[in-house]
């Protein structure tokens, strides 16, 4: 299945301390980064292994089980967590649990929670001029639309974003900005303007550049309200229907489109910049033997499932860094070419915004054996990799920062068949993990100070 197929774990911890230039005893404050290329999840049907081989799986498969039992306990709010029936979890016990940006939120949690643990640095991203997407998704009757919408005691990710867009404009004292928004449903693979009922049944259509364009209406809006007006209206005439799993349950995909224009205030020809954030409430997938859905509520339900099928395949096309993308399999995934293509600033760089104001963050490449992971996070000459850009946003960070000392250093190690070993000191192997009186998990493995990126590249290379 793969001619260089990785037999360890590998984890590149960055380590950034920080303090206040101007308080020569004050605090230190330490956060971890670790960035991860885990060995593909493998088949002996597939892969024919045999010998060391077979056991060098066996042991990835055992790790990433592991993995997956402790994701799913936090994110079920348990409190017994798992980490010690592995290395790779253990080792990065610190970084998934308490003060971690893990991105895994419980039952009890209400929008708000979702929205500052999930939401918020995307939107800040957006805010800074990348492409961003954020969509609720999961069965019929499982949520979604509640996440999205939310009620009076509960606001959903539009009333959120929205208050947060509006505030960091009137924040703004050296920029100019527009605002719009488009609010589309795609139905039975027919598009259809919730802003403009007379404008229904439109094409999707590209410029000279790929760009994808559409003919929906755009509202200009100066304030909260204005959005929340706009979008009460579409919602008025989305298609909904009763089921035997949900009594209002979406019969469409929702894209509630902002377009943000930006430009320097004092430049009067400058240039302007526009990024898309995309809000969508995605129909929930369903099956006909729960939903005894029958007639056109059997053909709603069919392009729902074939539409999510394709977005899933398209989110393990770009996950796998494949040439060909099959955006045009549907109208929904055509529609988010753009935002879906920008998989850094929309997913890796929020969490490493947050690292670096001290929260732990892990990022990790996952899938099975010969899925591209490694590309992804060491790239090419023409590609670059997620150490590269991580690196590149860190030391930019640090280079703006001027009321702040930093110290960064970084490990690299690897767990192949349960052993950790040093990839920075062939010498070091068969390290042992060990717990200070706090419980934090420490390892005897050499940690380069660095200055620079191309420091980074060079001892991880």
């Amino acid at each position: 299945m793969n001619e260089r197929s990785s037999r360890s774990h590998t984890i590149f911890r960055i380590i950034l301390e920080s303090k206040d230039a101007n308080q020569k005893d004050g605090p230190v404050h330490i956060s971890y980064l670790n960035s991860m290329d885990l060995a593909g999840s493998e088949r002996v049907s597939l892969t024919k292994a045999a010998g060391e081989h077979l056991k060098e799986g066996a042991n990835i498969n055992k790790s990433l089980s592991v993995l997956g039992n402790v994701i799913r306990q936090l994110s079920e709010g348990k409190e017994f967590i798992s980490y010690r029936d592995s290395k790779l979890t253990r080792l990065l016990s610190q970084a998934l649990g308490s003060n971690a940006k893990s991105l895994i939120i419980g039952n009890e949690c209400t929008n708000s929670d979702v929205y500052g643990s999930v939401v918020k640095p995307l939107v800040d991203s957006f805010m800074e001029g990348f492409n961003a997407t954020i969509f609720a998704y999961g069965q019929t009757s499982s949520g979604k639309t509640h996440t999205i919408l939310g009620n009076k005691t509960d606001p959903g990710l539009f009333q959120l974003v929205s208050n947060q867009l509006f505030q960091h404009v009137a924040d703004q004292v050296d920029k100019r900005y527009l605002i719009r928004f488009s609010y589309i449903e795609i139905y039975n693979e027919k598009i259809n303007d919730l802003l403009d009922k007379s404008n229904q049944g439109l094409t999707i259509r590209e410029d000279i550049k790929g760009n994808v364009l559409l003919d929906a209406r755009e509202a200009v809006v100066d304030n909260v309200d204005q959005v929340m007006e706009n979008m009460m209206q579409g919602n008025k005439i989305r298609r909904v229907a009763a089921t035997r799993m949900n009594e209002r349950s979406s019969r469409s995909h929702t894209i509630f489109r902002i377009i943000l224009e930006s430009k320097d205030a004092n430049q009067k020809d400058g240039p302007v910049h526009i990024s898309y954030l995309n809000l969508m409430d995605l129909a929930g997938s369903e099956r006909v033997s729960l939903t005894k859905a029958a007639g056109e509520h059997l053909k709603e339900g069919a392009n729902i499932n074939k539409s999510l099928s394709v977005l899933g395949n398209v989110i393990r096309q770009l996950s796998e860094g494949k040439e060909f993308i099959s955006y045009r399999d549907s109208k929904l995934t055509r529609l988010l070419s753009q935002a879906l293509g920008d998989v850094y600033g929309s997913v890796v760089k929020p969490l490493v915004d947050s690292f670096m104001e001290g929260f732990n963050a892990t990022i990790f490449a996952y899938g099975q054996t010969s899925s591209g992971k490694t590309h992804t996070i060491l790239g090419n000459k023409t590609d670059p990799g997620l150490f590269q850009l991580v690196s590149n946003q860190l030391f930019q960070h640090v280079a703006d920062q001027v009321d702040k000392r930093y110290l960064i250093r970084f490990s690299y190690i690897e767990i192949y068949n349960e052993k950790i070993n040093d990839l920075l000191d062939k010498s070091n192997q068969g390290l042992t993990i060990r717990e200070d009186i706090k419980g934090n998990v420490l390892l005897d493995a050499r940690e380069a100070v660095v200055d620079n990126v191309d420091q980074v590249m060079e001892n991880m290379m």
